[in-house]
């Protein structure tokens, strides 16, 4: 699994809508991961906490 593709996908989405309020859950759903496991992979590549 690519995750580093994964996480760009929904940081492009974040870019594409900024100024729309974005929940965890959609974007963990765009990336095709638990709520959970998201978190944990966002965190772990870009080093910040998603939200």
């Amino acid at each position: 699994m690519d995750y580093i593709a994964l996480i760009q996908r929904t940081l492009d989405y974040i870019d594409e809508h900024i100024l729309e309020k974005i929940t965890v859950e959609e974007l963990a759903n765009k990336a095709g991961f638990s709520t959970y496991h998201y978190y944990k992979v966002f965190n772990s590549f870009v080093g910040i906490p998603v939200m």
